[in-house]
């Protein structure tokens, strides 16, 4: 099904339930869904700095893909669309000592705002910083705060060029830190990296994903695969969404509803869970999942409807009774399907 036939079917679910009471919740839990799956999009990222400072290879290193079947073309100056094996990211890198930099920066912001900015530099560059931010700092003045500030993210490339001691890395960040206050660039605090050993990767990739917006976090978390507690944190979002929504249908005094809508909602929250992990979702994987459930995990699912639908014919205790058969049973899939697809 396509992402707009999904959002369809979302966009009926909430008419269906502006007929039931107490849905102001669900509709609120029902947008943050919409926002997460079916309005994502990749996330925008820009780096900037000096050509040598590496920035295709700690691409490369954050999504973990080898370029040797498929070569990752980051062309410089302007956005490049990247979708591969099973990543998607749109990217940009400005060399800020360019003499087209200024003019290519703006063609850029003129197709997408970034989500954020890779600022780089490499260990070479520590004594002569300044023109650098400078020029970033120029760049950066001329982007709109319209949908909130862009964070920047320094970013000390090479890091294990620095040297051994934890020290000396450290020495190195602070330094850094220092000429970015004294020049005014409002920044996070530098990190220091390694495409090579890996060093401080799963940090920036865990801070890459809360620092962007909602619509483009879901893409991210599936292709920075070092961000396995960004996964698991979007893949909880999922779940308590879709429970909070099975809770309020099974409270609706219509006997069958959870049936018509809760097998429904509990498929898109599996698959959901699949694509997060960056897994296709075919018949192959669905087989695999309920095999990690076991017969039991099944008998027990059948049941839980059964038990929601009974509860209906329950004068008034009965419809609270379903609401709670129907907020653990939509948990407990999710949370299975979350230590499988998520947590390996």
């Amino acid at each position: 099904m396509s992402n707009r036939a999904k959002e369809m079917a979302l966009d009926q679910l909430v008419r269906v339930l502006d007929r039931v009471p107490l849905v102001s919740s669900v509709k609120n839990d029902l947008s943050g869904l919409r926002s997460l799956l079916y309005r994502r999009r990749p996330p925008r990222i820009a780096a900037l700095g000096l050509a040598s400072s590496g920035r295709s290879t700690l691409l490369r290193a954050l999504i973990e893909r080898q370029p040797i079947a498929e070569p990752l073309h980051a062309d410089h100056g302007q956005w490049v669309h990247l979708e591969h094996e099973g990543a998607k990211l749109d990217w940009l890198e400005i060399d800020v000592d360019d003499a087209a930099a200024r003019s290519q920066w703006h063609a850029a912001l003129a197709d997408e705002r970034p989500d954020l900015v890779f600022l780089t530099f490499e260990p070479n560059d520590a004594k002569d910083t300044g023109p650098i931010i400078e020029r970033a700092k120029s760049l950066l003045a001329g982007v709109s705060e319209g949908d909130g500030a862009l964070r920047v993210f320094p970013l000390l490339t090479h890091a294990d060029l620095i040297g051994r001691s934890e020290s000396h890395v450290e020495a190195a960040c602070h330094q850094l830190d220092a000429k970015l206050r004294d020049s005014g660039l409002t920044a996070d605090p530098v990190r220091a990296v390694s495409s090579i050993s890996g060093r401080g990767l799963e940090g920036l990739s865990e801070a890459t994903i809360l620092a962007l917006p909602e619509e483009a976090r879901l893409e991210a978390a599936r292709a920075l695969t070092r961000a396995k507690e960004g996964r698991v944190r979007i893949g909880n979002e999922i779940v308590q969404a879709c429970t909070a929504v099975s809770v309020t249908v099974g409270l609706t005094p219509i006997p069958f509803s959870d049936m018509m809508v809760l097998g429904p909602l509990q498929a898109m929250m599996v698959s959901s869970l699949a694509y997060l992990s960056g897994r296709s979702w075919g018949k192959k994987t669905v087989a695999e999942w309920l095999g990690s459930i076991g017969v039991v995990g099944g008998v027990g699912m059948g049941l839980r409807f059964s038990a929601q639908t009974i509860a209906k014919f329950v004068p008034g205790a009965g419809n609270v009774v379903s609401a709670g058969v129907a907020g653990a049973g939509t948990t407990a899939m999710g949370q299975s399907a979350i230590k499988y697809f998520l947590k390996d």
